[in-house]
């Protein structure tokens, strides 16, 4: 069993790097009256080779969580919550309104994005397992004192940030892309409008510190300092327009398959060859019917 610990990012907010495939999915945990757990990993088995050892080494056990909540539904985020509700019925959930029905059914959420382009996407992650939420958060909510979540839909429509007030620390998830993971390869966003509108609400939010869900391509995971937070929400929105104007150059080419456009894009200014282009074909297809040239 591997020994990681939460890290101290700032002030009570600390951050577990949990194994997912040759990167880390992150894990973070607010400290408080009431403990707030945030996302669990992409196993069941998550929870107990790290999520549990590793707040025992902070002197907490999983009945020391006051709350259970996630930054958006896909597997490598959620797959730890019906595990964690075993070992700890009593344990209660929080989700956005826009997140709560994919809290309850995520594999429903997993078969919807993995067969609209099923010839460049893996199988469906039909084995994950929701939870009960207990409690509903409407966008701008706090679910504790200085703990409220924000909407940031693009990545998937359920996507939140949580927004500690106290250090002004936001807890993306993949809320924010820069310029995507190995995995993906370039940024990876289902809706382009609505990421590009979030990218916009949290430059208005003047965050001074940032706490990402993996390591990120030219932003990195974790970002201090409001000068730095600024610069990499205003990279991640810039992207949107490079890739928009990569698109724009194929199309006048006469490449109009997105599968093609989405393997080029990845080869000359991506990030790393993922095994399944599914993720950058969402992305080039959005910005394909964005643009005024249609195939």
């Amino acid at each position: 069993m591997s020994v990681l610990e939460f890290e101290n990012v700032t002030g009570n907010i600390y951050l577990l790097r949990v194994p997912f495939g040759d990167s880390w999915t992150g894990v973070t945990l607010i400290k408080g009256p009431e403990n707030v757990l945030i996302d669990t990993g992409s196993r069941g088995a998550d929870t107990d080779e790290y999520i549990v050892p590793a707040l025992a080494r902070l002197g907490l056990a999983l009945s020391d969580i006051g709350w259970l909540v996630n930054t958006h539904s896909h597997g490598d985020h959620i797959g730890g919550y019906q595990r964690i509700k075993e070992l700890c019925p009593k344990l209660k959930v929080a989700a956005a309104r826009s997140d709560a029905a994919n809290v309850e059914d995520p594999a429903a959420l997993a078969v919807r994005i993995r067969t609209r382009f099923p010839e460049y996407s893996p199988a469906p992650q039909s084995y994950l397992k929701g939870v009960r939420v207990d409690r509903v958060l409407s966008d701008g909510e706090c679910l504790i004192p200085d703990l409220r979540v924000v909407e940031t839909p693009g990545h998937d429509m359920g996507c939140v940030c949580w927004y500690e007030e106290k250090t002004r620390s936001l807890i993306t998830g993949d809320s924010i892309q820069g310029n995507g993971t190995p995995a993906q390869g370039i940024g990876f966003y289902q809706s382009l409008d609505a990421y590009r509108a979030s990218m916009k609400k949290l430059l208005a939010l003047g965050a001074e510190n940032i706490i990402c869900g993996h390591d990120y391509d030219m932003i990195g995971s974790v970002i201090k300092g409001a000068d730095k937070v600024r610069k990499a929400l205003q990279l991640s929105l810039d992207l949107t327009d490079k890739y928009q104007d990569y698109v724009d150059k194929k199309l006048e080419s006469g490449i109009c398959d997105a599968g093609q456009i989405a393997k080029s894009m990845i080869e000359d200014i991506g990030c790393g060859m993922p095994p399944a282009l599914f993720m950058a074909v969402y992305t080039v297809t959005g910005h394909i019917e964005k643009s005024e040239k249609r195939c």
